[in-house]
């Protein structure tokens, strides 16, 4: 029996017969105007979801990544940073902290740092949430486009080898033939000429739900997949003299960078006029007094006293 290895699904993936295309040899059947000829009338995969597989299974330039750890209990893993190197700081279990660890990588830090784990955990949270919290969460959906380049190359390159077998035929009906195959092929090549590019593009559809629901359900890997999506970052200095009784927040510094960046400062510029609409439409405090307008020369000064 077949084996479920990555070669035989790719294989399986990028086979014109997923279109409902009538293959033989590996090789699309085609009608006399070059048309491949369809085996049914409802496909597993649209053209546009044939390209976007292939260029999903397309091979991606290999680059060296920096060593990770798998920790599930660090919720600011690949977050928090030693401000001396802007390296990443790791969980040490056994202490309950932070650590730079950049002298196990074999970098110099010239200000190692190191900070309880609970109180940089809750300060981010609270900071995070005080952020983005009440932003909506929108779903976004990839519309794949169309490029017809694609099945113009395999339809080329099926023309090509059909044009090695010219002059090859000995019957008048074997060159009719040959001639018929040929102007179906140059026949789809300059139908699919013809075709317009469509680009892809993204459709926002909101969710209902904002990033405070979801923290609120959210487990710590979770969690910590919604700081790194957001692009949070923590940067934390050395500590000073009585550093182990509380989170000195002079040394540490919270920043988001990233697509909730713009809705972060438009939800901090609304709370902010909202602020100043509510000072405005304050009563004035009791025995206070304002004056309505200023008085011409020789009239009393009129003043409006609050009750």
């Amino acid at each position: 029996p077949a084996q479920w290895r990555a070669q035989t699904i790719e294989k399986m993936l990028t086979n014109e017969a997923l279109m409902g295309w009538k293959m033989h040899r590996g090789k699309p059947v085609r009608d006399d105007a070059g048309n491949p000829v369809m085996a049914t009338d409802s496909p597993i995969l649209t053209r546009e979801e044939f390209d976007q597989a292939a260029a999903l299974l397309t091979p991606k330039p290999i680059t060296e990544k920096a060593p990770e750890r798998k920790d599930s209990t660090a919720l600011l893993l690949r977050v928090i940073h030693c401000n001396g190197c802007d390296e990443r700081m790791y969980l040490n279990r056994s202490s309950g902290t932070y650590r730079c660890s950049s002298y196990k990588y074999g970098t110099y830090c010239p200000a190692p740092c190191t900070v309880r784990a609970e109180w940089v955990d809750e300060y981010v949270s609270d900071e995070f949430l005080k952020a983005a919290g009440k932003i909506q969460i929108n779903r976004v959906i990839e519309i794949p486009g169309y490029d017809p380049q694609p099945e113009i190359d395999a339809t080329l390159a099926e023309f090509e080898e059909h044009q090695k077998e010219k002059g090859r035929q000995k019957s008048k009906s074997a060159q009719t033939a040959w001639q018929r195959r040929a102007d179906a092929l140059d026949t789809r090549l300059a139908e699919l000429e013809s075709r317009e590019k469509r680009e892809p593009r993204r459709e926002v559809v909101p969710t209902g739900r904002t990033y405070a629901d979801d923290w609120t359900d959210a487990d710590t890997t979770e969690r910590r997949a919604m700081l790194i999506t957001a692009g949070a970052r923590l940067m934390v200095k050395p500590g000073g003299k009585g550093g182990w009784r509380r989170l000195d927040l002079r040394r540490v510094e919270f920043t988001i960078t990233g697509e909730l960046d713009p809705a972060i400062a438009e939800l901090a510029a609304t709370a902010g006029d909202m602020e100043a609409e509510a000072r405005n439409d304050a009563p004035p405090a009791p025995d206070s007094a304002a004056r309505l307008a200023e008085p011409a020369p020789g009239e009393p000064v009129r003043e409006l006293v609050a009750a």
